[in-house]
């Protein structure tokens, strides 16, 4: 964004546009294949409770909150809810996905990524930060002890990433990919996906997790996720490309929404914990889940426990499952309310 925005890359460019068409659905194809759902169930009814209510105050308080800021937002700011309330709730390929899906303008997705990327970090501090008043805090949640809670499972182990495995991680995804781009242009648009573009991300997505949960699939998840980063890259600078400088003066206002929708989250968690007396460690593994991802879950789970670092990974892996429809519920409600 930097380097077009200063000249040093053409503006405008076809290919950009080509990269995100065409190669955004293929990564996240290869990207959702090394997410094993039936490994999420084995968290047990408490971490499953805890991610269930972090995603309830995100979908719920992002919508809540920008009908407080009515008056100040654009009329197609529920696409911006939407893709925000996608990433909070999975992570950086269901805020591209959704973007795909919602034709989120580029102006206001350069603000959103500023947002996503200033409140998740800072929520990421402060969950490590109270991590030193856990006992206290946990005896205000009359908590279970962590200790009464079964061990996750981790995802199975996947052989390395051959040749041979990697050509069969391309043809599956490019497979699928074609399928839905197939499906697609028989798919009439509505006001929610108003493209064929974004019919066949969503179809990629539900096809791929279907594709995740059969075995002979699971073995090739570490090989396609090794395939998928890279491409994710390319991804995101290609998108980048096409955001424009001029959209930071949004920042501030989206930058507002935000940090009003993860007190309200954050609000919501700790109502919950007291409630079903959730341990802070618990709450706070699975509220960075919906904020960040399989890389800093497992991070902040591990400040309170050991055992809460395999619970993190699944949680994020359930978020990265579900993030793209839980976005599309968020737009659909911030549609109506701020229509």
């Amino acid at each position: 964004m930097l380097a077009v925005g200063l000249g040093w890359l053409p503006a405008n460019a076809a290919a950009y546009r080509q990269v995100t068409d065409h190669l955004l659905p293929l990564t996240l194809g290869l990207l959702l294949l090394d997410v094993h759902l039936p490994s999420v169930w084995s968290i047990g009814r408490r971490g499953l409770l805890a991610m269930g209510v972090g995603m309830t105050g995100v979908v719920l308080g992002l919508p809540l909150v920008a009908l407080g800021f009515r008056q100040a937002l654009p009329p197609d700011a529920w696409k911006g809810v939407g893709t925000l309330a996608g990433t909070w709730t999975g992570g950086s390929m269901n805020l591209l996905a959704l973007r795909g899906i919602l034709q989120t303008p580029e102006q206001m997705f350069t603000a959103l990524m500023l947002t996503d990327t200033v409140i998740a970090y800072s929520w990421m501090a402060l969950l490590i930060a109270v991590s030193s008043r856990a006992p206290s805090i946990d005896r205000w949640l009359h908590a279970t002890p962590l200790a009464h809670d079964p061990p996750a499972r981790s995802t199975p182990m996947s052989p390395r990433c051959t040749l041979r495995n990697a050509g069969w991680c391309l043809a599956l995804a490019l497979g699928v990919t074609l399928l839905a781009r197939g499906l697609a242009s028989r798919l009439p648009s509505t006001s929610l996906i108003a493209s064929a573009s974004g019919w066949t991300v969503l179809i990629v997505t539900t096809l791929t997790l279907s594709a995740a949960c059969w075995r002979p699939v699971q073995r090739l998840g570490r090989c396609a996720n090794t395939l998928g980063a890279p491409a994710l890259y390319l991804v995101l600078a290609a998108m980048g490309a096409q955001a424009t400088l001029q959209g930071i003066r949004f920042a501030p206002l989206w930058l507002a929404i935000g940090t009003a929708g993860a007190v309200l989250h954050g609000c919501l968690m700790l109502a919950a914990g007291r409630w079903l007396r959730l341990p802070l460690g618990l709450l706070a593994t699975a509220s960075q889940a919906n904020f960040g991802g399989v890389i800093s879950a497992p991070l902040v789970g591990a400040v309170y426990h050991e055992r809460l670092v395999p619970i993190g990974l699944c949680l994020a892996l359930l978020g990265n499952a579900l993030g793209t429809y839980l976005g599309l519920v968020a737009a659909s409600l911030s549609r109506l309310v701020l229509a």
